[in-house]
């Protein structure tokens, strides 16, 4: 059974339904730039308890690969101080994505959690439609090996972008949506619904106006795979993410926006 990491989690909420250009309507401008940063709290929920128990943070910044201006996008989650005693986590993603095509070019992985360690270091070809991967995760040690791929397959942090850029006008209450990322050696297929929009209360920015989309979780130690994930993005011109809920086997995890910094235009969705 692949491990489900804290940071999975968060890229479900920042990339649900990201795919290459071409494989969802999309706006006329990109909805982010260079500089731009978010930070999310991740809470544990049983009960009366209701801890953060880790921080995610997102930043985009211009960079260059082959010769080429691209964007590089990061994305760092640390276990909070108090948790890092009973288990200590570290986890980072980064991305190199095309500016224009909003097609990424390059995506490495560095996992930590307690014990558990996971390396992925992809580099993407899409004449032959592959992604030549060098991976160790699960003990296995180190592979290298060819993932076949489609024009919609993206990784972790790339996805956190392209969503971004989908033509949220053109969705119909209800429709479904699939889902395409690789991550280790594996490509995942999943389905979302969107649920139509709606104010939702945060813990830092107040209601927030939002676009509310659903999707099935993947039966494991850590779902029951009957029960449905809860998502939030602005219902601005940002996108931003803001939120998700969603249910354990013991208790339930949360995640929430905690800060904005930079973003392409005014943050015009909180509720006054």
């Amino acid at each position: 059974m692949k491990r489900i990491t804290i940071i999975l989690l968060f890229s479900l909420l920042f990339g649900f339904v990201a795919k290459a250009q071409g494989c969802f309507p999309t706006g006329e401008e990109l909805p982010f730039k260079a500089g731009e940063k978010i930070r999310m709290g991740l809470y544990f929920k049983w009960g009366a308890v209701n801890t953060e128990v880790a921080t995610g943070d997102l930043s985009l910044e211009e960079s260059a690969l082959n010769g080429k201006s691209v964007y590089k996008a990061s994305l760092i989650a640390d276990s909070a101080p108090f948790f890092s005693v009973f288990y200590d986590m570290h986890e980072r993603f980064e991305t190199w994505f095309a500016k224009d095509a909003v097609r990424p070019l390059k995506y490495y992985r560095n996992t930590k959690q307690g014990d558990y360690r996971a390396f992925n270091n992809y580099i993407y070809d899409w004449d032959k439609k592959e992604i030549h991967a060098d991976i160790n995760f699960e003990g296995r040690g180190q592979q290298i090996l060819d993932i076949p791929i489609h024009d919609c397959v993206c990784d972790i942090t790339s996805i956190l972008y392209l969503i971004r850029t989908m033509d949220f006008s053109s969705l119909t209450t209800g429709q479904k949506i699939p889902v395409s990322f690789a991550i280790d050696d594996t490509v995942f297929d999943i389905r979302l619904t969107y649920r139509g929009r709606e104010a939702v209360k945060t813990k830092r920015l107040g209601k927030v106006n939002s676009l509310r989309f659903s999707c099935s979780v993947v039966s494991g130690a850590m779902f029951d795979g009957e029960t449905e994930m809860t998502l939030w993005f602005s219902d601005d011109s940002n996108h931003v993410p803001i939120g998700f809920m969603a249910p354990l086997r013991i208790g339930s995890v949360q995640g929430w926006v905690k800060q904005l910094e930079d973003l392409k235009y005014p943050f015009e969705a909180r509720v006054k």
